[in-house]
């Protein structure tokens, strides 16, 4: 396949206003992705206006696409989980693969997407391609396609699955299910992965040629849901 698809960029966000603009701001200067070719939804999980008014603004000022936003809390104590679904489900009116991102996160260098994007599009044992740090102790294979080296993650050590920013297809929601909706995002992590490590279904990746520590820096410690 050699034309480019439409791709649905999904951010999850809570409060953390700063730091979300930052998200937008270097997604939107240093992916190498057709701006025309990609669209954001917002997954606010009960901000204030002013948080998600600021990542819209940001969003605008750098000619980014919008296709929409939720600014909802669902129900008391963690239940992030149905925010970030509702997420999932508006990116996947726009395209069967989206990039999801977590609004702590700065892509420091330019990073073209598109060969794994093609590589979604062409392998359906591939449901995930893994674009943030390396865990230390993960079992990988190397195996390639295309002519990139990749990581295949093996389902027998914890954290194949991993918050990191990632393109994700459908199949990989369809095959492991959707988030957890009754605790809290670090809990919803462990959860997702060990359905991917429990299950059969399509494979995560992880480009072998990104460092080890990614070009994509974490911008902090502070937690969403505290």
């Amino acid at each position: 396949m050699n034309d480019k698809p439409m791709i649905a960029i999904v951010m999850v966000t809570y409060k953390r206003t700063a730091l979300a603009v930052e998200t937008v701001r270097s997604f939107s200067e240093n992916l190498d992705y057709p701006k025309e070719l990609r669209q954001w939804y917002v997954a606010d999980d009960g901000s204030l206006a002013e948080h998600v008014q600021a990542i819209l603004d940001e969003l605008n000022l750098h000619g980014e696409k919008l296709y929409g936003f939720h600014n909802e809390k669902f129900g008391e104590g963690y239940n992030a989980g149905k925010g970030w679904n509702r997420g999932l489900i508006k990116g996947h009116e726009i395209s069967p693969i989206i990039l999801f991102l977590e609004d702590d996160w700065q892509l420091r260098e330019k990073l073209d997407i598109w060969p794994y994007i093609r590589l979604l599009q062409e392998r359906d044992d591939i449901g995930l391609v893994r674009l943030g740090h390396l865990a230390v102790g993960s079992d990988v294979r190397i195996v390639g396609y295309d002519g990139i080296h990749y990581l295949n993650y093996l389902k027998n050590t914890q954290y194949a699955y991993s918050g990191n920013p990632h393109l994700r297809h459908r199949r990989f929601s369809e095959a492991y299910g959707m988030f957890a909706e009754d605790r809290n995002p670090g809990e919803m992590e462990l959860a997702m992965d060990a359905a991917f490590c429990s299950k059969e279904g399509p494979m995560i990746w992880r480009p072998a040629d990104i460092p080890g520590w990614g070009i994509i820096g974490h911008l902090g410690t502070e937690k969403s849901w505290e």
